[in-house]
């Protein structure tokens, strides 16, 4: 003990005569990590609302541009590639986040969530400058690799937080997404409003928000490196994200996606374009479980979230359905109900009506959210939620055209079923991962929601195109006749109103024969979208029955953090007093730099006091990095089952 060249410092091994390996003594260490608790400062937070604001984004990304492409078709032209504006992001989304979320979890976490939003501000802004359809549509397909990292986004909130707010976590990412949501909703009408051209500014709005959130990960997210992870070859990484796996998913995610968005009305489902990718994409399907199932069992698809209980499967088929119903129902039958039904008659009107589904699931969430963290159930609020998505189909399957009040409870009963889904299923799926697979089942819960949206949307509008199609002429034709427009002016009638243009000039045409033929429209699309919403009532039994099999997670939700960015050898005090001199010395530099200015005449440019903040705060935002062969247990450690002990630590 008196050789100055040795240091020594407690160690907690497991008692016994052999001299403890590296390995053991980590493994000792990381045990004692989860164990205690740790107290979470504003570098844990701050990282959650960074991931939020990234949610945030995503969402904006996919409501604003989809609400707009009319405005699009109409400057641009091209209107049969404009369902690519938002398909392609989509896509991308859909077919990368599995493969996505498996890197981050082989490699860096936080390069991966950093460095596709670079991507994406430059698909933003090639969008928002965009001379041709083409030019957009290759910009939208940048801008889908910030889509595909929601694996990783929704995952860090997850690992940086206990377990036991794995709910809290989820809940607030969801918030960020219907903020997005509303923000993309209202702001895409605002812009657009009077302006045609004034869709751009969306994308202007999207690079902001795409180059904040990378410098926001690059500057705040500093998660612990691993010391026991042992160095790997490049044959071994490229092994570990399981190549053939991802390959034959990504190639049978894209045929499917492909054949579905083409059987959305471009062709039909007999012709070649969709049946050919559907028939391939759906065998390789096939491939890729047979091989996750009997190839590897540390795959994509890891045999780890099988064991224990049914609880992946069934939360990944619930929230497929749950994608069936938002992305196919609520987010593109819903306003084509409000319009054609006569309960609005504009763009702007039908945005500001349907915040009567957004603010209810947004308050929602959130008592959803508490309830979760706080009696620790997340399965009976699913229970609860699925059963108003029960409601809510066969409330709307029963729509008429003088539901127009009745409408707006519909959707308020929407929006609270909505809530519980987003919330707590994503919580489910990464329960039964452990950290080394939390990012890849994450992205795979995420893609099979997409991937159900893609087929609902495919299949509702086939049932709705088809029954339109052999009945709504039909239908307008005999109620314009029967009210005495002459059987000449006929065609002319019904050409007005499927393009929504006025029928003034139309001869023999009569507000009593206008008022007739609106009638019969009304209630022709009434039973169409009937019959597409009765559709959907067998998955969401099935979805209902599923959740009410999930097994509790009572027992998970502890205080073990699985990647915390505190500094946990640091004192909680001096944290805190860490967490308060970041919190003000930057601002109070700012301030007293921009008097000082002010009183020379000279303003302070904004990039200067960004950069002030950035230079006064560094000293608190440089990573911890602790010395795996130093560390001092917390008091009380050395009661445990794990004794102490003395390791000399050798100097170099």
């Amino acid at each position: 003990m008196s050789d100055k060249g040795e240091t020594f410092h407690v160690e907690r091994s497991k008692a016994t005569d052999e001299y403890p390996t590296h390995a053991a003594v980590q493994q000792d260490l990381n045990d004692l990590e989860d164990d205690q608790h740790i107290a979470l400062t504003w570098k844990s937070w701050v990282v959650v609302f960074i991931s939020c604001f990234a949610v945030m984004a995503q969402l904006f990304v996919v409501v604003a541009a989809s609400s707009v492409i009319a405005f699009i078709i109409r400057d641009m032209g091209t209107a049969s590639m404009s369902g690519w504006i938002i398909q392609g992001p989509l896509l991308m989304q859909s077919v990368l986040s599995p493969f996505v979320g498996r890197l981050s979890d082989v490699l860096d976490r936080k390069s991966l969530a950093a460095g596709p939003p670079f991507i994406a501000f430059a698909g933003a802004v090639i969008s928002a400058k965009a001379t041709s359809m083409s030019m957009l549509v290759g910009g939208g397909i940048l801008i889908g690799t910030t889509l595909s990292t929601v694996a990783i986004i929704q995952a860090i909130p997850s690992e940086v937080l206990p377990l036991k707010y794995r709910a809290l976590s989820n809940g607030l990412a969801f918030v960020g997404g219907a903020l997005g949501g509303l923000a993309g909703g209202l702001g895409a009408g605002a812009l657009t409003n009077g302006n045609p051209g004034g869709w751009r500014r969306i994308f202007w709005i999207q690079a902001g928000f795409h180059l904040a959130t990378s410098a926001g990960f690059l500057l705040f997210y500093w998660p612990k490196q691993k010391f026991d992870q042992p160095r790997m070859s490049w044959k071994q990484y490229v092994w570990a994200i399981d190549p053939i796996g991802s390959g034959l998913f990504i190639s049978s995610a894209t045929l499917m996606l492909l054949a579905l968005d083409w059987a959305g009305g471009t062709y039909s489902w007999s012709d070649p374009h969709v049946a050919a990718p559907l028939g391939i994409g759906l065998g390789l399907l096939v491939l890729f479980c047979l091989y996750e199932w009997k190839g590897r069992d540390d795959g994509v698809v890891a045999h780890i979230f099988f064991q224990g209980s049914p609880n992946f499967a069934l939360s990944c088929f619930a929230f497929a359905v749950e994608g069936w119903i938002f992305y196919s129902a609520v987010n593109a039958v819903v306003p084509q109900i409000i319009l054609h039904l006569g309960f609005e008659t504009s763009a702007w009107k039908i945005s500001i009506r349907q915040l009567t589904y957004a603010l209810p699931s947004l308050v929602a969430s959130l008592a959803i959210t508490l309830y979760a963290t706080r009696y620790k159930d997340l399965k009976w609020p699913l229970v609860v939620t699925f059963a108003l998505f029960l409601v809510v189909v066969i409330l709307y399957g029963c729509i008429t055209p003088e539901w127009n009040k009745t409408q707006i409870g519909i959707s308020v009963l929407t929006g609270v079923g909505q809530s519980g889904p987003l919330t707590l299923l994503v919580a489910l799926v990464q329960f039964t991962a452990s950290h080394k697979y939390l990012s890849t089942a994450t992205g795979l819960a995420f893609s099979a929601r997409a991937i159900g949206g893609a087929f609902g949307s495919a299949v509702l509008d086939a049932i709705i195109s088809g029954k339109l199609g052999s009945t709504w002429a039909k239908k307008v034709s005999a109620a314009a006749i029967e009210a005495g427009l002459p059987s000449s002016s006929v065609g002319d009638l019904l050409a007005a109103m499927t393009a929504g243009k006025s029928p003034a000039g139309i001869a023999g045409v009569t507000p009593e024969i206008l008022a007739a033929a609106a009638h019969a429209s009304q209630w022709a699309y009434a039973r169409a979208y009937r019959l597409a919403w009765w559709s959907i009532v067998p998955f969401v039994v099935i979805a209902l029955v599923s959740v009410l099999f999930l097994k509790d997670v009572k027992e998970l939700m502890t205080e073990k953090v699985e990647a915390t960015v505190e500094r946990i050898e640091r004192s909680t005090k001096a944290d805190e007093r860490r967490s308060r001199n970041f919190l003000l010395s930057p601002f109070l530099l700012v301030i007293t730099s921009s008097i000082d200015l002010e009183a020379l005449g000279s303003p302070m440019p904004p990039i200067v006091m960004l950069l002030i903040v950035v230079y006064s705060s560094m000293p608190y935002l440089l990573p911890s990095r602790p010395n795996p062969e130093c560390f001092t247990p917390p008091k009380g450690a050395a009661g445990s089952l794990m004794s102490p002990v003395l390791i000399p630590t050798i100097p170099n």
